[in-house]
């Protein structure tokens, strides 16, 4: 079975050259250089995934991204210079940053992750901002109001553990994990699972709370 990704890219080339290689790997592409037209033709029939090539959108159309998010799992290849800001593209919904430059071995495995996953994936060249987020700092005024057992789900949910191995592992039904990752995340005020890790990690509640969750 193939899978349907639909592209976003401004350059005529560019949605060509990618049309033609990633069709070489049974994926079914569809690429487009409206961005008007990217979204009626997500809404209308939602891809796997939304390929976002720089320089169609950047890491400052977050406005843009954020409105591709609502669609679907959106991965954005970026040029070097953006890289280091992945996680401003992470904030708004997106899914997965990677180069500009990558390689098609690459570029099918970061696809077939978030096929297959609910993940987020970063470029390597953030691994700065990665190490400030572990830095101390003040979480979110509603990562207070968090209940213990949805810390919890927040931490494991940080572990890339999806809903019924959380169920297994916290010995509550799935159903229930649905009800705490929906609290979750209108209290964090975030669209997405990837979001609320990304915020947890951004302002070191993940941190606070990997402290004080119990072990199981």
């Amino acid at each position: 079975m193939s899978t349907d990704i639909l592209m976003y890219c401004d350059k005529l080339i560019m949605c060509q050259g990618m049309h033609a290689l990633l069709g070489q790997h049974n994926l079914q592409v569809t690429a487009e250089m409206s961005m008007s037209r990217v979204i009626a033709l997500a809404t209308e029939h939602p891809p796997e995934v939304i390929v976002v090539v720089s320089p169609a959108l950047t890491v400052d159309d977050q406005q843009e991204l954020a409105d591709l998010a609502r669609l679907g799992k959106v991965l954005m290849l970026a040029k070097a210079e953006n890289l280091p800001r992945a996680f401003e593209a992470l904030r708004v919904g997106v899914r997965a940053v990677l180069s500009v430059e990558s390689s098609v071995h690459e570029l099918l495995h970061v696809i077939k992750t978030l096929i297959e996953v609910d993940a987020i994936v970063i470029p390597v060249a953030a691994r700065k901002s990665v190490e400030m987020l572990a830095r101390p700092c003040t979480p979110p005024m509603a990562g207070n109001t968090l209940t213990v057992r949805e810390n919890e789900v927040l931490l494991l949910l940080a572990q890339g553990l999806v809903n019924e191995e959380i169920a297994a592992k916290l010995s509550v039904s799935s159903a229930t994990i649905r009800s705490h990752v929906h609290n979750l995340l209108h209290k964090l005020n975030v669209r997405s699972r990837a979001q609320a890790v990304a915020l947890a990690y951004e302002t070191g509640l993940i941190n606070t709370i990997g402290r004080n969750a119990p072990q199981h």
